[in-house]
């Protein structure tokens, strides 16, 4: 009778962990580190790199605990919350195997190593394709739960991808981690086909092993698993002598397998496992052959291994108690082994119901159900994180904006009120300086022109008042705070005309362009006198029922045209009027030009054109 795990069970639990590096010796008591380590990332003691380091130093310690997925949940929520710990991500998985296995929950056991696969995958540890990860483990299951039948059955499906390894090892296009996948998946197969009594299978794999065996010993790129390959082919044998009852054969093929697991170069992560897996196949075979001291003697080193603390261990809890009842009592010593036989029943009994209900791997389902709820609650977590964030960021974006805003604002008018402190200063300089140095010119002229008058003095006067007015416009110019522009002088003559036409009822038009062109405050007070002057007359003397203003500012001048639908002016009056001569003068002094178009009796056109300052 076996007591112990199958082989695959013990090298797949190991081989989930490949590729992301080995870990470090665990402390005494693994649990109470584990509290402990809690306790100092929640101090912020341990950074979440350091804790995931820490925790995996022990965590493959504790595969049999039943308190490792709860241990976990700090570790999984850090690992699953950021995705540049993907290894991390994929380690949580391979203890979640390892722990379901132990426990006897195959279905669970099988989802998690498909998801550790996964997660191999995506990092790069594990091939694409090929041969699957998630068939090693889920062959290894089955065998386990000596459900051989599906072990064949999927050996049937794998087959043509393993009978094609031998040519890819001698062509070197297979990776060593392929040909190990491989080897484990024959071993798993042998062991099974020898417990379903399948001579043709099992002498198959055999065959199928041996191949690989020489391949890997020709080819110098697979040394680093020559070892490794060599230990499961003397395995294989050793399984197959032994289910033949060729004990002498088993036993040399078993003692090859003990010096190469053992050996130096064997893979250090999987050589733990590998060896007290070895040792408790060793205290079976040995006992059945009837050799009590050689099974003492492992059975002694089994324990020893166990008590020292294995990693990856998958020891049946059960193996020490019976295998120690049965050398017991094959030394007469019934109470003892009595004793002992009672532990191992206690332990079944504790562990029937697990291994019941998991019965079709209905836990397969119940365990994706759980990932699934935690990855959509670890979503839903970091969305309102991403929300809570994102409401941070538009509101800080919103003050800068508002602050920024708001700065602008006072930087813009202080900035004005410099500027309008400046141009205050400068019309009182032109009013108290420059003005009284023109009247005082003036009334130079004024007496000159009394004594000794002539047309250069008469013109000379002239062009001093003139020069007053200019002054006069450019003080009011720096002391207003609003420029004067076409548009604003076009509203003035709107709001004359709306007034007319409410009370007289002469309707008008005006159009204008160009609306943001500065006009000089001497030329804005001329012009609006001046079409003052015009509508004046329209509603004086024209008896008109339409006046019509259009405003056109061109690159260097402003043309405005004045026309209403009245009778017009008559022959011989044109140029008689006060009003007509004050517009005359005024478009002079703006320097500009004036023209009548008279159409008497149908109403008269003006058009004037003054050049910009």
């Amino acid at each position: 009778m076996y007591l112990s795990k199958s082989l695959p069970a013990v090298i797949l639990c190991c081989f989930l962990f490949s590729g992301v590096g080995s870990f470090a010796q665990a402390p005494v008591v693994p649990t109470a580190r584990l509290s402990a380590l809690l306790r100092e990332y929640r101090d912020h003691v341990l950074s979440d790199t350091a804790y995931l380091k820490a925790v995996d130093s022990i965590a493959p310690m504790l595969g049999n605990d039943d308190s490792l997925p709860q241990r976990l949940a700090v570790y999984r929520e850090i690992a699953f919350g950021d995705n540049r710990k993907g290894p991390w991500k994929a380690r949580y998985y391979s203890y979640m195997a390892l722990y379901s296995s132990n426990k006897s929950q195959f279905g669970s056991a099988i989802y998690y190593s498909e998801k550790n696969n996964e997660e191999k995958v995506k990092l790069g540890l594990f091939e694409k394709g090929g041969l699957s990860h998630s068939d090693l483990f889920a062959i290894s299951i089955y065998s386990s739960n000596r459900d051989y039948p599906r072990v064949i059955s999927r050996y049937d499906k794998l087959r043509p991808d393993l009978l094609r390894i031998p040519a890819a090892v001698a062509k070197g296009t297979v990776s060593t981690e392929q040909v190990s996948v491989a080897l484990m998946i024959l071993n798993a197969v042998e062991y099974a086909a020898d417990k379903a009594r399948d001579s043709v299978r099992a002498a198959d794999v055999i065959q199928i092993g041996g191949s690989m065996l020489a391949a890997v010993r020709e080819a110098g790129k697979y040394r680093d698993v020559w070892l490794e390959a060599r230990y499961f082919c003397d395995f294989m044998g050793f399984e197959r002598e032994r289910f033949l009852d060729h004990s002498n054969v088993a036993g040399e093929l078993l003692q090859g397998a003990i010096r190469e697991v053992t050996a130096r170069g064997f893979p250090p992560i999987l050589q733990p496992s590998y060896t007290e897996f070895t040792y408790t196949e060793a205290v079976d075979f040995y006992f059945d052959w009837g050799k009590t001291d050689s099974a003492r003697r492992y059975l002694d080193v089994v324990k020893a291994l166990n008590d020292s603390g294995v990693q990856y261990s998958t020891l049946d809890p059960a193996f020490l108690p019976e295998s120690n009842s049965k050398l017991l009592a094959s030394t007469g010593r019934f109470g003892e082994a009595y004793h002992e036989l009672r532990k191992v029943y206690q332990l079944r009994d504790s562990a029937f119901y697990a291994v019941s209900s998991d019965k079709d791997n209905n836990l397969y389902a119940l365990a994706a159900e759980e990932n699934t709820r935690a990855e959509l609650l670890r979503t839903e977590a970091e969305r309102r994180r991403a929300e809570r964030s994102s409401l941070y960021l538009f509101t800080l974006l919103g003050l800068v904006i508002v602050g920024g805003f708001a700065g602008f604002r006072i930087y813009r008018f202080r900035q004005r009120q410099k500027l309008l402190n400046l141009q205050l200063n400068l019309a009182r300089n032109f009013h108290d300086e420059i003005g009284p140095m023109l009247l005082f010119a003036n009334a130079l002229v004024k007496k000159e022109m009394e004594t000794h008058p002539t047309p250069g003095l008469a013109e000379l006067k002239v062009q001093t008042a003139q020069i007053m007015e200019a002054v006069r416009g450019i003080s009011h110019d720096l002391k207003s705070s609003q420029l004067s522009t076409v548009d604003s002088f076009s509203r003035e003559i709107m709001v004359l005309l709306e007034k007319i036409r409410r009370t007289t009822g002469i309707d008008f038009t005006l159009r204008q362009n160009n609306g943001q062109q500065v006009l000089s405050h001497w030329q804005y007070s001329h012009l609006t006198k001046m079409v003052n002057e015009m509508i004046g007359n329209s509603v004086r003397h024209a008896g008109c029922s339409q006046i019509t203003v259009l405003i056109k500012a061109m690159e260097r001048s402003l043309r405005i045209t004045y026309s209403d639908n009245g009778r017009g002016m008559e022959p011989g009056s044109v140029s008689a009027g006060i009003g007509m001569r004050n517009i005359r003068e005024r478009t002079d002094l703006l320097k500009g030009s004036f023209e009548l178009q008279n159409a008497w009796p149908e109403g008269y056109s003006i058009e004037l054109t003054i050049p910009f300052v």
